[in-house]
Parts: C-alpha cells; structure tokens; sequence
C-alpha cells in the first residue's frame, strides 16, 4: 500500500497524534522507530491499515523552531515560514524577554515580526513599539487589539497564503484570541484578563495547527514560561555587535572581563558607554552567570557605598 503526505496537526502522546490532509483532520498512530519524533507542522508518510492511520515516516524538514529545556533541546514546530512574536502593550512587556524570543526565531531560522497586542490597555503602545523597533531594527512591528475591527490583518502583509506561522509569546498576551479573530470563529478556548497585572489566563495547553479561511496556516502554542536558547556566535554578534567590537579591544586575549587591567568592557562600563543592563542580558544569554553575579554584587557594594557615604556627610553637616 502506498503511502499518502499528511502534516502533522497536534501530537497528544509519543504515539497519538492528530494529522490533516484536503482540509480533514484524522487521529493517527506513530509507528514506534520514530515516536518522541514527531513536531506539530512536520509533513508525514501515513498508510491506512484496516480503517486506522499510521504515520511510517517524517519528510525532511525545512526548518525546526526550538528550545532549551533542563538541558536539552526540545522541538516546538516543524517547517515554520515566520514567528510572530507578542507581546502585550502593559506589564508583559520585557525586552529580555523578547531578545531570547528572537534568538529563538532566529536560530529557526524563520521570518521574524513582532506584534504589539492589547494596544487598547495603554497610551503608551507607540513608545514600546518604537523600543521594539529600535532593538530589532530589522523586524517589522505591527500593533493589534481584538476591539479594533480587522486589526489582525496587517499581519497578512507579512504572512503569504499557504505558508506557515507560528505565535510565541508569554502565556496571556493574546495569541488565541487573535488567531480566533482570524478563524472568524471562538475555536481556542480563551480566559478574560486578570485584575491586577491586565494579563488574559493560559488556556492554550498544546502546540495546534489551524488552517485559516484564506488559506494561511497558523501554529497556536501555549504560553512559555521559561525560553532556554542556545543561540550561536553569529545570531549574538548580531544582537550585540557593541560587545564583540569592545572584547576584540582588551589588552589581553583571554580576559575575563571582571579587573584585569586594559579591559576595554569595564572602561566602557565605567565610561557609561556600554548600557550596564544591556550587558547583564548578554552574560545571561551567553551563560556566563558567574560573571554576571560579580557585575550585580559589585554594583550592589557602589550602592551601599554612596549610601553609606551620604549618611556620613549629612551627619557631619548636624555637628
């Protein structure tokens, strides 16, 4: 018996999987050399045997989109055309965040946008999207809210028909009630927004393909609460190409970056030319935290050090 292509639509256990085809969505069994295998959106060799479907086989992927979890990589989505990634216009909003986010699309190597929802909770949505714009200079950046009719489609600007999105971003910020604006249905079970921090409850609990009506086709996943990345020398470069351009600067090869003497890192900190934040997220996402925990400690002593200081003066002002 011939084998027939289907995509894979959501994986439920190693072995049961759901599988579209012709716009028909079947359950399907995975055959046991490749089971653990499997990612929403891979294309599938499947047979029917005795009125239930098998998957054989895995097509060759274009691309993977992934992440580091406990140490190892774990698989996201499969074949991914572009991420869009959001976030919402209140307190979701945190550029570290975002910058793992990107490394993650990037290293998927996918099309990358950003989506600024929830622009009706706030004034502030076109300073955040102009510091959105500034850090990814090379990303588009569109605004939404579900109250605003058809302000979903200027992501179809970025997205062609027959091609594959996936939406990353922190649980609540909206990503199913966007994609449902775009079924033009309530298929995605929803929550409303939390008082307290404007945030919408997690109610996505597995990756899902859905096939819009005007043929483009969506990965909704659940919120990440952790974005482990192992990000290549390049994808870095490109995000601080400040800090490879100060490290080829320091006196000696291997410095540390910590007290050696001609290190051109700690003069620009010192300096103020180089943001003290900014670095922070650099040794984070390089994985240098014992480096960044000396930077923190120290920074911590200057501060007791002032406060300490400015007590002493004032006290001897009262003599």
């Amino acid at each position: 018996m011939e084998s027939e292509l289907y995509r894979c639509a959501a994986v439920f256990t190693a072995q049961n999987i759901l599988v579209y085809r012709d716009g028909r969505y079947d359950r399907a069994i995975i055959s046991g050399k490749i089971d653990n295998q499997v990612l929403v959106g891979d294309y599938l060799a499947c047979e029917m045997v005795y009125g239930q479907l098998y998957v054989n086989g895995i097509v060759r992927r274009k691309n993977r989109v992934s992440r580091l979890q406990t140490g190892k990589i774990q698989g996201l989505a499969a074949n991914v055309d572009i991420t869009f990634i959001m976030t919402s216009a209140n307190q979701d909003f945190n550029l570290a965040r975002l910058e793992r986010y990107y490394i993650l699309a990037k290293e998927g190597g996918t099309r990358i946008c950003f989506v600024l929802s929830k622009t009706d909770l706030t004034d502030r949505y076109e300073e955040l999207a102009g510091i959105i714009s500034k850090r990814f200079s090379e990303c588009p950046v569109e605004k939404t809210s579900i109250y605003q009719v058809d302000s979903e489609k200027v992501l179809y600007n970025h997205w062609h028909e027959n091609e594959t999105a996936i939406f990353l971003g922190s649980s609540g910020v909206g990503k199913s009630s966007l994609i449902n604006r775009m079924l033009k249905d309530e298929v995605i079970r929803t929550g409303d927004i939390r008082k307290g921090d404007d945030r919408g409850h997690h109610t996505t609990t597995a990756r899902h393909i859905y096939i819009l009506p005007n043929k483009r086709v969506v990965i909704d996943t659940p919120g990440l609460r952790s974005v482990g990345i192992s990000a290549n020398a390049d994808t870095l470069d490109e995000l601080f190409p400040e800090i490879k351009e100060l490290e080829s600067k320091c006196k000696y090869k291997n410095c540390s970056h910590l007290s050696e003497s001609g290190c051109a890192i700690q003069e620009a900190l010192e300096r103020e030319e180089l943001d003290y934040n900014r670095y922070l997220r650099y040794l984070k996402l390089v994985g240098a935290e014992q480096r960044r925990q000396i930077l923190l400690k120290g920074k911590e002593y200057e501060k007791e050090s002032l406060i300490k200081e400015l007590k002493a003066s004032r006290k001897n002002k009262r003599k």
